[in-house]
């Protein structure tokens, strides 16, 4: 339910925001990079961790790249293992275009994962403040999943822990949970209106 949760959100806005010179940072196994390619002229997926599949490997705080030489950033996820993340969208606003689009996704709700790595969770008003420091403006934010979500998490997870290691029954329990999964997402997108309970967040901002 977390992750279908911010599919939902996230998957309307990229054809919305996504275009040109795409940087995807923090890319990790580039979850996205389907999606992505297809409202981009040019892909770019980044990370800190060398791996396949790549095209710069570097740290958010510190991209290798020139001023204004992108048109569009995709960070999903990312910002809270990062120390500075001030730091990291004033990397991102100093690569942007003028006019150009950052599409971020950060967590508000979480358990501590990736550790010692996990430093930071959000709230709409604080990402906001963050996105104005750096240079943002035009920015829109949407919290994606709710307190449904965030407690359907639990079985969830169960499920997938016991029957992943059995043949067979690993491949209907994935079925299953994915099911459930958009049900609980589904019935979380009309309930709880104020999302005060929001896993996560998603902004678009724009560099003037």
């Amino acid at each position: 339910p977390t992750r279908w949760s911010l599919y939902r959100v996230l998957h309307p806005l990229l054809p919305r925001t996504l275009h040109g010179r795409c940087l995807d940072a923090g890319a990790g196994r580039m979850a996205f990079a389907l999606m992505a390619q297809n409202h981009v002229e040019e892909y770019m997926a980044m990370d800190i961790q060398i791996r396949s599949g790549l095209q710069l490997a570097g740290s958010v705080m510190e991209i290798p790249l020139q001023h204004d030489s992108l048109d569009s950033i995709l960070c999903l996820q990312v910002l809270e293992h990062v120390p500075d993340p001030e730091r990291a969208l004033r990397e991102f606003f100093r690569c942007l275009k003028p006019g150009g689009v950052l599409l971020l996704s950060v967590p508000h709700l979480a358990y501590l994962h990736n550790e010692p790595h996990d430093y930071l969770r959000f709230t709409k008003h604080g990402l906001r403040v963050f996105l104005e420091r750096a240079g943002f403006r035009d920015i829109e934010i949407t919290p994606a999943g709710g307190l449904l979500s965030f407690l359907g998490h639990i079985p969830s997870m169960l499920v997938k822990s016991i029957f992943a290691p059995i043949p067979f029954l690993n491949r209907l329990a994935f079925l299953l949970n994915s099911l459930y999964a958009k049900s609980i997402a589904g019935l979380d997108a009309h309930i709880e209106k104020r999302k005060i309970f929001a896993l996560n967040h998603v902004a678009v901002a724009r560099k003037p």
